[in-house]
């Protein structure tokens, strides 16, 4: 399962959303400012931007590292 952090008004966002979609891939997603500690890890981890995309614990990227990841794997085997 995919997990993704986002935020309103995101088009990569959206487009990691719709990709994900397109391929039946199941994921859920948290909005950055759902819970203070997702603010506070991603400031930590020098992460400054959405979405952030992890795969089954494997931390992914972004919205053109998920389309590139998806080219060398199937998440639906």
């Amino acid at each position: 399962m995919f997990y993704m952090i986002t935020k309103d008004d995101c088009p990569w966002c959206d487009l990691a959303k719709e990709l994900l979609q397109q391929r039946k891939a199941p994921f859920g997603v948290f909005h950055y400012n759902e819970h203070p500690m997702i603010v506070k890890l991603m400031f930590k981890a020098g992460i400054k931007s959405v979405p952030q995309i992890w795969y089954e614990g494997e931390y992914i990227g972004g919205y053109e590292n998920l389309v590139e990841w998806l080219k060398n794997n199937d998440p639906n085997k």
